[in-house]
């Protein structure tokens, strides 16, 4: 008799939690029923199939929010392959000595404008404000005899396997004289290459080689100092005339001979620029140079293109070249 009671109060107790389950999912099955008639009331046909899906669907939720999880992994993972594979190739491009770009840059407003502009060839085929020589890869230290004789005799960009030369031309074919500056800088170094690098400069045809200065101070052998930690030199030309040319050839590499020239800079760089500018410049208001310039514009006299995007050619004895050049 006891066995029978406890087997029904047992009995009673499982049909008592089944009851209670099937109560609890009635009553959230009535509780989504009420938000989703509340979401349409709200949001009215714009529903998305999906959300009501996943209302009546938790598992469907729940594997969805694990594939998102998963792909967010998946998304980490191949951003740090990413950065691996950066971080390799940043390693790799600076195990090798190299020299940066070199560029030239003519003031545009106080030069380019009044005639003044820069080519990289004599005839001045393609006269502009900005010149870049191409970088040196995977460059060794070679010394100055090492340099081909007819360095100064090849136009524009030509790098050799362990330097970087580069040879242009500045003109004047405006309509004043006047006097500029050209400044050769150092803009970035790594590692200390700058220690064993070698500038040298022709201006029409004068070599001069310039270095940072030895460890006592001295100049280093058959070389002038930098004019200052990041000035490697400058050239003043005091009396360019209408009709006048300018040639430079600048020459780049790591001076195998150099005490400094040690394995601690191999994968170091540097990068140089020559700034050309006037050296007055000319003060007068931007209004007024449009004036000007319009006024030039109405009489035909020889004015610059509206865009300042053609070097102007003021020489009334037609193209200014190397070959014609005053300044013979």
């Amino acid at each position: 008799m006891i066995r029978r009671n406890s087997k029904k109060k047992s009995e009673n107790t499982i049909e008592k939690k089944t009851k209670n389950r099937q109560h609890k999912k009635e009553t959230e099955q009535i509780m989504r029923i009420e938000e989703l008639e509340k979401m349409m009331s709200e949001a009215g046909e714009d529903v998305d199939p999906e959300t009501i899906v996943s209302m009546y669907l938790p598992r469907r939720r729940a594997k969805r929010l694990g594939a998102a999880l998963l792909r967010l992994d998946k998304l980490h993972l191949w951003l740090m392959g990413l950065l691996l594979l950066i971080a390799v190739l940043f390693i790799i491009a600076f195990m090798q000595e190299k020299m940066g770009n070199f560029t030239i840059n003519l003031n545009r407003l106080e030069l380019y404008r009044k005639g003044i502009s820069i080519a990289s060839d004599g005839d001045f085929t393609e006269p502009t404000a900005r010149l870049t020589a191409h970088t040196v890869q995977d460059a060794t230290n070679i010394t100055l005899e090492d340099l081909p004789k007819d360095i100064d005799e090849i136009d524009g960009d030509h790098n050799g396997k362990n330097y970087m030369a580069y040879t242009y031309y500045v003109r004047n074919a405006g309509k004043e004289d006047l006097a500029y500056n050209a400044i050769v800088t150092l803009d970035s170094c790594a590692k200390g290459a700058e220690e064993a690098v070698r500038v040298a400069v022709w201006k029409n045809g004068e070599q001069v080689v310039y270095a940072e200065p030895a460890k006592n101070g001295q100049a280093e052998e058959g070389c002038v100092n930098f004019e200052a930690h990041d000035i490697v030199c400058s050239y003043t030309e005091e009396k360019f005339l209408i009709g006048n040319v300018d040639k430079y050839t600048i020459a780049i590499w790591m001076e195998g001979e150099d005490p400094e020239c040690v394995d601690a800079i191999v994968g170091g760089s540097v990068e140089f620029s020559m700034n050309i500018d006037a050296i007055s410049d000319d003060n007068t208001s931007l209004l007024v140079k449009l004036i000007q310039d319009i006024k030039d514009t109405l009489t035909g006299d020889k004015p610059i293109s509206a865009a300042g995007t053609e070097a102007p050619n003021y020489y009334q004895g037609g193209e200014v070249t190397w070959k014609n050049r005053r300044n013979q």
